[in-house]
């Protein structure tokens, strides 16, 4: 009896060392190097640590990824991975600590946490392979009365800052100067959103990203001079294809600052705030983003399907034909009235294809329909 506990625990011991050993990876030789400036050694000797950290993670990736991969996304991966090294380095002790010449030559024996590495990359690759790298274009459009007019500085800044955090996170960012002179060319009131929606469809874009800047009220705190610069921001995102919300969030956010309302200094304290506000609120519609495709799942597309002119037994075959097709994931009524169906379909299938699934599906069927448009991810079909 005893033997076969011991058994048991030398079994139990071995699985453990199995689990740890998947995840992590000791016996790494990071080697990192950083020049002496102004005799200051200590600061080289730091920044060789950091870039030995570094180059110990940088060979974790490889394990998961090629170097055509990384190059590709390298943008992220930097920002993301690389720019956080020590957190995938579980412990690490130094081998090499030397000056060479005029740099700090560092070489580091490190245990690298490929579970989380693989973790973050799995993370990342969410907006690449689930979204397909989606194209957005990032617009300013004043609905509230007391909202920022879009020429005002705190605007100008988040409208920096915003994009470039949507860049960071995989996504394909229209460019703002033709934006720029998108809205130069629009009515002196300003474009609507469907104006907007309709410019986006024109120009292959995915989703719409609109937001807005509300200025806080100026109130003084007790017994100080000081007072806060606030910014709400409100960020929405609208589906193209299909002219569903996608998304929306609110930030609020502030600036101490002594200035007074309306000068100089205090429209420099709202640009402050309205940068990280608008940091903010595109992480969190970001994450929301990720939520819904993990969610509904590996989608390979969405499209915003019309029938016109059918009749009410016609369109029940038509919803039991997109449900039986290969490659359907979902699909939600969007719009149902008397000849006229609107649905919001997704599949893994690609347009040119799913077009004609559709129509030889519903041949057999003996409903009989023909495309009338197809546009972006709109296909529009109508009885003959």
């Amino acid at each position: 009896m005893k033997a076969i506990k011991s058994l048991y625990f030398v079994g139990f011991v071995i699985l453990l060392l199995l689990v740890n050993s998947t995840n992590a990876s000791a016996g790494v030789i990071g080697k990192g190097r950083a020049e002496i400036f102004n005799n200051n050694s200590g600061s080289a000797r730091k920044q060789a640590i950091q870039n030995a950290l570094r180059d110990a993670v940088e060979q974790g990736v490889g394990v998961f990824i090629d170097s055509k991969t990384k190059v590709k996304n390298w943008a992220v991966i930097r920002d993301e991975v690389f720019s956080s090294s020590r957190g995938f380095v579980k412990k690490y002790s130094i081998l090499k600590d030397e000056q060479q010449n005029n740099a700090w030559y560092i070489e580091i024996d490190a245990e690298i946490s490929k579970g989380d590495i693989k973790n973050k990359l799995e993370e990342l690759r969410i907006l690449h392979k689930k979204m397909g790298n989606k194209r957005i274009m990032v617009t300013y459009l004043k609905e509230h009365p007391d909202s920022l007019g879009e020429k005002h500085n705190a605007v100008l800044t988040a409208l920096t800052f915003i994009p470039s955090e949507f860049n960071r996170s995989g996504f394909r960012v229209f460019d703002q100067r033709s934006m720029g002179y998108i809205s130069d060319k629009m009515s002196p009131s300003g474009a609507k959103k469907e104006q907007w929606m309709k410019i986006a469809d024109e120009h292959q874009v995915d989703a719409l990203v609109e937001f807005e800047l509300l200025p806080g009220k100026k109130r003084p705190f007790s017994n100080s001079m000081y007072t806060a610069a606030k910014i709400t921001i409100r960020m929405k995102v609208y589906d193209i294809s299909t002219g569903r919300l996608f998304s929306n969030v609110q930030s609020n956010q502030k600036q101490m600052t002594n200035a007074r309302v309306g000068s100089f200094d205090w429209e420099n304290a709202l640009s402050k705030a309205a940068e990280r506000a608008g940091i903010s609120a595109t992480k969190e519609t970001v994450d929301n983003i990720i939520e819904h495709y993990k969610t509904v799942g590996d989608i390979g597309n969405s499209y915003l399907l019309i029938f016109q002119n059918f009749v009410e037994d016609e369109e029940d075959m038509i919803l039991e034909v997109l449900e039986g097709l290969d490659g359907f994931q979902s699909l939600s009524e969007l719009q149902n009235v008397p000849k006229l169906l609107k649905i919001e379909y997704f599949s893994n299938v690609e347009k040119s294809r799913l077009r004609r699934k559709i129509r030889l599906a519903c041949k057999a069927q003996k409903v009989k329909l023909k495309t009338k448009e197809i546009s972006g991810n709109r296909l529009i079909f109508v009885k003959p």
